[in-house]
């Protein structure tokens, strides 16, 4: 969990307490029956070094007196200090971390790491994860863009492995759906980065000079959100910003103030499922021990420090309070546990990946202990727990779940929209994605107007080309980008953006320039009493009365000198050939 290095993140630390939850239902259950799950929590501060430093605290031996590694060739044996890790949130310190842990095949399950590079199994065979692959997300995503007419976006990403892979991704998916990429502006992935506020204002500055894109694609964490939109709300930027997982059910974001001059906000969020149980246990969390929980004891503190401000501005109290004031405040930890608090910050997607998580790993191990007695801790290695790991199913919501050949639970998104109710800003459901039918499934007519309503926003490099009009491709590399022209004569097109007019059959049909269908060809005979057709008969009648008089001519007149200067036989025959 990010902590006091950056600031202290409500939704990871909700994501600890869903952990600590889910593992607390288990053994307070009849599903592991004498054996009891422990478990140890590191803050990683969203930082490799830190989450490197938990890793090799796992690859430890077991009872060891001291936390060191041993370097074998053959690991089968080996009894680290944990049988499975749970984590990390961001996919760029899930891959550093599954690097190590790959040494002795130790179970890591991700609850949120969505970067597609996680589903090669070749470099990371001991990952798995309880969320889609961001291929999913990117292919949703552009599918959204392309049902709303949309084809001229712009994408902002942190410059790291997660936000460079799913640019990668999101290109691939975009072109598969004739959506072009007017630009791609990458932020450092720390916010000490000396270089981000240069780089949030050329950023900024390549959206007002493209004024033809109105939509933007956000791959981004939190916190890098939160400083890009308070940058917009200052320049009066307004366009539909499509979110990704990292952020798109953020409530902190959502109550940015003014943050309804942003525009329009659609984005993508794990499939959710039942979580009643654990808003009953942080109702309830008040009478837990606190000893141990330094994660629960920060939290009083933070209420502590902003004791004084509203409700609806704790969210910025506490991602801002400075470690000064805490230590001020370390003897005042008076204050209640704030539970609906806690509750209206819930991201849904993600407090029920993590509780998914451990129950996977619990059904595992459940798998594992049939045949032994498990509470020798010697009993199996993380190698083994791993195998059962990927072949155990589950049910969840009435449907059963499992990790595919990837290690990827495939259990699809819900399309989130924001929307102003009573004057606030509230994160709705739109519709879910199903990832196997590539196709969004709406819970009512009304959301499934407002899917439709986002076409009434224009992002296009082109104007549209009305039909008896086709593209014509002019000096720009992208495809989105043209000039409309005429269809020449006897050509047409009867739809919009036409890549070419169709060619009209010439001997029954015709069209005129700038046409949407060809006219059949009419066949128009004269009469014989029309005037035309008698002048016309005249004119003929004299053509071979006047021939007829000339050949005359020439045949009485045969042999004389002038008749046989002008090759008489060649007009005799030229006369009977006519």
């Amino acid at each position: 969990m990010p902590g006091r290095g950056i600031f202290f993140e409500i939704q990871v630390f909700l994501q600890t307490l869903a952990m600590i939850h889910a593992i607390e239902m288990i053994n307070n259950s009849t599903l592991l029956s004498g054996i009891t799950l422990g478990y140890e929590i590191y803050d990683t501060c969203a930082e490799v070094t830190k989450a490197m430093g938990a890793a090799v605290r796992f690859l430890s031996k077991f009872n060891a007196s001291k936390d060191e590694v041993e370097f074998k060739c053959n690991y089968s044996d080996y009894t680290p200090r944990v049988k499975a890790v749970i984590g990390a949130s961001y996919s760029e310190v899930t891959m550093s971390v599954s690097r190590l842990l790959n040494l002795q095949l130790i179970p890591q399950v991700s609850q949120a790491s969505s970067s597609e590079i996680l589903s090669d199994k070749i470099r990371f065979p001991s990952f798995l994860r309880t969320v889609p692959s961001d291929l999913y997300q990117t292919r949703a995503m552009a599918r959204l863009i392309h049902m709303s007419g949309w084809n001229w976006i712009g994408i902002i990403a942190t410059d790291d492995d997660y936000g460079r892979f799913a640019l990668e991704s999101f290109g691939i998916q975009a072109m598969a759906n004739n959506v072009c990429i007017a630009y791609k502006e990458m932020l450092p992935a720390f916010l000490s980065d000396s270089t981000i506020n240069a780089k949030v204002n050329q950023a900024f500055e390549k959206i007002i000079e493209e004024t033809r894109v109105n939509v933007i694609v956000v791959f981004m964490r939190q916190f890098h959100v939160m400083r890009l939109f308070q940058k917009a709300i200052e320049r009066n930027i307004n366009k539909v910003w499509i979110a990704s997982d990292n952020w798109s059910a953020a409530v902190k974001v959502s109550m940015i103030p003014y943050i309804k001059r942003l525009g329009t906000v659609v984005g993508f969020a794990f499939k959710s499922g039942n979580i009643s149980t654990f808003h009953d246990f942080l109702k309830t969390l008040h009478a837990k021990p606190m000893e141990n929980n330094k994660f629960l004891n920060e939290y009083m503190l933070l209420l502590s420090a902003c004791a004084h401000v509203k409700d609806q501005e704790l969210n910025n109290c506490i991602s801002n309070c400075t470690q000064e004031s805490l230590m001020y405040k370390a003897g005042e930890n008076n204050q209640t546990l704030k539970d609906d608090f806690l509750i209206a910050n819930i991201e849904p997607g993600f407090i029920h990946s993590t509780m998914l998580a451990v129950q996977t790993i619990a059904y595992a191990i459940r798998e594992q202990c049939q045949d032994r007695n498990c509470k020798n801790p010697f009993a199996f290695a993380p190698w083994e727990l791993l195998e059962k790991l990927k072949k155990v199913k589950i049910t969840d919501s009435e449907k059963e779940v499992h990790f595919d050949a990837k290690g990827d639970m495939n259990t699809g998104y819900d399309v989130l929209l924001w929307k102003e109710i009573n004057g606030q800003i509230e994160i709705t459901n739109m519709a879910e994605y199903d990832l196997q039918k590539d196709d969004f499934i709406f819970p009512d007519e009304e959301k499934k107007t407002d899917f439709f309503n986002l076409k009434k926003f224009w992002s296009k490099c082109s104007q549209e080309c009305r039909p008896g009009q086709m593209k014509k491709v002019t000096a720009s590399p992208h495809t989105c980008c043209y000039e409309c022209v005429y269809c020449p004569e006897n050509h047409y097109s009867n739809q919009t953006d036409m890549d070419h007019c169709y060619l009209c059959n010439n001997k029954t049909h015709w069209s005129p320039v700038n046409s949407t269908r060809c006219h059949k060809k009419t066949v128009q005979y004269l009469n014989w009493n029309d005037w035309f057709a008698v002048l016309l008969l005249i004119l003929s009648g004299l053509g071979v009365v006047l021939i007829v008089m000339i050949s005359t001519i020439f045949t009485r007149y045969l042999d004389t000198p002038v008749v046989k200067a002008s090759e008489a036989d060649i007009f005799r025959s030229k006369w009977v050939a006519y």
